[in-house]
């Protein structure tokens, strides 16, 4: 296990909150999260800490770790690929890890049990529901994946309210696992036969686009859904938001996902409502990390 910060043993004085994942280098997680803490002058730290994606094993011991720093107040959060190994760690999971399997932000009770939750749920509801000219309510929304941001982001869809989710994914098998985790007729497996123009949404769900010789995840030939959204981000934006906006789509990155998964993951380790204050010192530090 390597990264830009170790975990330490329990017993810290200071939480010691971090991002657990492969790749974490690139990840904005570590300077928001500290924006957040000196606005809430809490003497915490925010690391990014490296599980080889080959071990998930050792996903476990990393956010008990984490998480009984400072006398049991630390914490953090999970990205990929090991959101599912984060989810099975757990003691208390909430519905939204029960349902979409997959588990991105933890914190320790009064008794030593580790809670989860998946506030990427959260994060890609808000971001949908804002989006300028789209109403999710009765929606037709493409998901791109079957990870656990996509997951996350079926599940974001079904909460505001969409009509009609599908899903597409190279492998086949498990897209059609991801659609079984949701009962009823809303979720099912994307039928290539008709053209992708007809959803209001595409949400790219993949891990396509971290790496910069990565292929788009899916390409227009013709007109685009009307808006898309891209999980990933990258400084001036991904390939494929490119790609959309050419094709016509009203298309955004992974950006706006990352800060409000991220004050929720804040009320969660807390247990309170973030202020606007907080929220702006972690728009500010996104800002001028990605510039």
């Amino acid at each position: 296990m390597t990264g830009a910060g170790s975990v330490r043993q329990a017993g810290d004085r200071r939480p010691r909150f971090g991002l657990i994942g492969d790749p974490v280098a690139h990840s904005l997680s570590p300077a928001m999260h500290r924006a957040a803490f000196r606005e809430l002058d809490l003497e915490a730290e925010y690391v990014a800490v490296r599980v080889a994606a080959e071990a998930p094993g050792l996903v476990a011991g990393a956010m008990r770790r984490l998480a009984a720093s400072g006398g049991g107040k630390g914490g953090g959060n999970v990205t990929l690929p090991h959101k599912s190994a984060a989810a099975l760690a757990l003691d208390e999971s909430t519905e939204a890890v029960r349902l979409t399997g997959a588990c991105n932000c933890f914190w320790l009770d009064g008794g030593g049990r580790l809670h989860g939750d998946n506030t990427d749920v959260g994060g890609i509801r808000t971001v949908i529901e804002s989006m300028r000219g789209l109403d999710p309510r009765g929606a037709s929304i493409l998901v791109l994946g079957a990870g656990g941001a996509a997951a996350a982001a079926v599940f974001a869809g079904i909460l505001a309210g969409a009509a009609r989710v599908r899903v597409r994914n190279r492998n086949v098998r498990r897209a059609a696992e991801l659609v079984e985790r949701f009962p009823g007729e809303r979720v099912r497996l994307y039928e290539p036969n008709g053209s992708t123009a007809e959803f209001d949404l595409v949400v790219q769900a993949t891990s396509l686009g971290l790496a910069p010789d990565d292929p788009l995840p899916l390409r227009f030939s013709g007109p685009a859904p009307a808006h898309a959204l891209d999980l990933v981000y990258r400084p001036g934006g991904t390939p494929w938001v490119s790609h959309a906006r050419a094709h016509g789509a009203k298309a955004e990155d992974g950006l706006r996902v990352l800060l409000e998964q991220g004050v929720l993951s804040l009320e969660r380790w807390f247990g309170c409502a973030m202020s606007p204050s907080v929220r702006a010192s972690m728009q500010r530090a996104l800002d001028s990390s990605r510039s």
